[in-house]
């Protein structure tokens, strides 16, 4: 389990996040919504110990998070991929972490067929497309079976194609797995088609939450009514 208690983020006097406070709970998919500025990126980096919170904590499993852990696995909006094929990428983080050769050849393969990625695997990967490096990103991610997902528009910039193969493959994984991901995402309808739980965020406060059925059918404040219609 994942918990924000009061977490808050202060940049050069501007307050980014405010008083965010959250309970995670595991293998459940959890989409992040909101204008550009409304904190959603800064929130992530707080939630994966990347930076060190103005106020607050973040705990996993009861325990306070002071640095990044290896229960918890982060795509950035702009991933980059080592200087290797498209295997290698994918198979790092279990080759760092010990795994024996042939359960990783067997999470590799797994992956590369999740992701729809065979025909790529010894390409050079810094060479790939966008969508194509979002997908091994991810992968890479995902292969050391973490116990949390945070992913930061992950398909931003796709074409429909590239979007559509990257939600299937975190939707099968999470299926398959029960893996928790919290992604942040500025396309609506991502979140309501992936997420179990959407969280709206507005400069720097958590303004509404719930199932996203609700959430986008039965809001219940003017402002996530109008940013879902489009208005801000």
């Amino acid at each position: 389990m994942l918990v924000a208690e009061g977490l808050s983020q202060i940049y050069q006097g501007r307050q980014i996040v405010q008083d965010f406070t959250f309970q995670f709970e595991p293998g459940r998919i959890y989409g992040i919504i909101g204008a550009n500025g409304a904190g959603k990126s800064t929130l992530l980096r707080l939630l994966s110990a990347m930076e060190k919170p103005s106020a607050g904590r973040t705990l996993l499993q009861g325990k306070e998070l002071t640095a990044p852990v290896p229960e918890i696995s982060c795509v950035w909006q702009r991933p980059y991929l080592f200087q290797q094929s498209v295997r290698r990428n994918i198979r790092y983080g279990l080759k760092i972490r010990g795994w024996p050769r042939k359960a990783e050849q067997e999470r590799v393969q797994q992956l590369l067929e999740i992701f729809r990625l065979e025909h790529l695997q010894d390409n050079w990967a810094p060479k790939l497309s966008g969508g194509e490096t979002a997908r091994v990103a991810i992968a890479r991610a995902l292969a050391p079976r973490p116990k949390i997902l945070l992913l930061d528009e992950p398909t931003a910039n796709l074409d429909p194609s590239n979007t559509l193969l990257v939600e299937r493959a975190l939707y099968e994984v999470h299926r398959e797995e029960q893996t928790t991901i919290i992604i942040v995402t500025h396309d609506m309808f991502q979140a309501k088609r992936l997420a179990d739980v959407t969280l709206y965020l507005s400069g720097g406060k958590l303004v509404e939450y719930g199932p996203s059925r609700i959430i986008f059918n039965s809001l219940a404040t003017e402002e996530t009514r109008r940013f879902i219609r489009g208005e801000l």
